[in-house]
């Protein structure tokens, strides 16, 4: 065993530079002890690769694994309605209310006109506060 011994760990898993290996192989077909190891890790490694299953039985599995899509056809007619319901209701709720309009446009246009002059009011007395100021 000598200095190049130490690389046949490097060699084995292709982890050296193309001359490098190249020079590698020729130490390999000289040396008894790296022939013996690669051997043995060559071994190691077939070792540790688990067997396929059997075809039959990985069918079997795989059926019994897909989700059954029977029921799928009322649940997202269902899913929907509900969600449709549910924006309708948050929608319906964040509407006016009923006591400050009626069915007339008068009194529509009362409750607006009512709420605009109250903002413009509060910006007419922010703006003055502003100017006083500077």
């Amino acid at each position: 065993m000598n200095k190049e011994c130490e690389n046949l760990a490097l060699y084995f898993y292709g982890e050296m530079e193309p001359q490098q290996a190249a020079a590698f192989k020729q130490h390999l077909q000289h040396c008894k002890h790296c022939q013996q190891e690669i051997s043995f890790m060559q071994q190691m490694q077939a070792a540790l690769v688990p067997p396929a299953a059997p075809q039959a039985l990985t069918e079997r599995v795989l059926v019994q694994a897909r989700p059954a899509h029977r029921w799928s056809w009322v649940f997202k007619p269902a899913l929907a309605l509900v969600l449709l319901l549910g924006i309708g209701g948050f929608f319906w709720r964040m509407g006016p209310s009923v006591s400050a309009l009626s069915d007339t446009n008068d009194d529509f246009m009362a409750y607006i006109s009512a709420e605009a002059d109250e903002e413009y009011n509060n910006f007419v007395m922010d703006f003055e506060a502003f100017e006083e100021e500077f």
